[in-house]
């Protein structure tokens, strides 16, 4: 029972609202993540599906090491292949023959993913569409932002090669823009690497009020045949001129969220209270983080009930999670 009810805390960990970040004071914001086996950072979430014009769907990140491990002779073949955002060894100390044992006790981490097929039941959409996503919640003060990061190949056994973007969005309503960057954007080919990243985003995103949507993503499939990468961020950084203010910001919106009536194998009803009228994204994992249901949810605002109907779901818990990339709510849902 202690197993299950911590596994629990885990999996809503890592499905949990992260508040947008509010920059303060100098610059810069510095991200290194290793302290992502306990979830995701403050304004950070992954997501699959993601489009030109649509962010995607919210993902479930593994905050495990056991299953953040790249090729090596000492893995075992669903520690490497399995799909899924992953808490991978960073590259800045870890080496392409690393053994599997040693991964799991590396302290510096990054955050990653291993993509696989289109045609995969679990995680379909993470070629192309997987995206590390960061929000912070406005730059007023703020003037010549700029950004530093790893972009990390880890599996030399993957010959697929993927080219990632670095776009921006101003407000949930924006259009992403593709960001120039100086520094290699592509993972996988047998290549073990480890590129530094810089751009800068001159005068675009000075002094705004509104949030700020920053996005590291995969918007085309990967090239080739055989495996794909897996891929992952580490040191991530922003610097500015100015002092960010950090009065009237408000944090991303806890929604309202909870199991309607009794749950059965085959439907379960939700009831919510949104804000405003827009689209949401619903998605029911179990409690190893798998998803077994996702359903995009047309809302209009105030107090109202969405069923996901046509489950097949084995007596136990499962974790729902409601959100719109401003707003998100987490319930636990009990099969008897």
């Amino acid at each position: 029972m202690k197993k299950v009810v911590l596994l629990s805390l885990l999996v809503a960990s890592s499905l949990a609202s992260n508040a947008q970040y509010n920059l303060s004071g100098s610059s810069p914001y510095s991200q290194d993540f290793n302290s992502i086996g306990s979830g995701l950072p403050s304004g950070w979430s992954v997501y699959s599906g993601s489009s030109a014009t649509s962010i995607g769907s919210l993902e479930t990140f593994s905050t495990s090491t056991s299953y953040g491990r790249y090729n090596d002779t000492t893995c075992g073949t669903s520690d490497v292949v399995g799909g899924g955002f992953k808490n991978y060894p960073s590259a800045n100390m870890a080496a392409a023959g690393t053994s599997c044992t040693a991964q799991s006790t590396i302290s510096d981490r990054a955050m990653g993913v291993r993509q696989v097929s289109p045609t995969n039941a679990s995680h379909p959409n993470l070629d192309s569409g997987a995206a590390f996503v960061f929000n912070i919640a406005n730059t007023s003060g703020i003037t010549n932002l700029g950004v530093a990061f790893k972009l990390q190949s880890l599996d030399t056994s993957s010959p697929r090669v993927t080219t990632w973007k670095l776009q921006y969005k101003i407000g949930t309503s924006g259009t992403w823009t593709d960001q120039s960057v100086t520094g290699t954007m592509t993972t996988g080919g047998h290549v073990f690497s480890n590129n530094s990243i810089t751009a800068s985003f001159g005068s675009a995103l000075d002094n705004k009020s509104s949030n700020i949507w920053f996005r590291i993503v995969t918007l085309d499939f990967s090239s080739g045949t055989g495996n794909r990468p897996s891929t992952a961020i580490d040191d991530f950084s922003l610097t500015w001129s100015g002092r960010a203010a950090v009065n009237n910001v408000t944090a991303n919106a806890t929604l309202p969220f909870s199991v309607a009536g009794t749950p059965s194998s085959s439907n379960v009803a939700f009831s919510f209270d949104a804000e405003d009228a827009g689209d949401f994204s619903l998605i029911i994992t179990d409690l190893a983080g798998r998803k077994v249901y996702t359903q995009n949810v047309a809302a209009v605002r105030g107090n109202q009930t969405v069923t996901a109907s046509g489950l097949s779901l084995a007596p136990g818990m499962y974790i729902a999670r409601l959100s719109n990339g401003a707003a998100a709510g987490v319930t636990k849902v009990v099969i008897q």
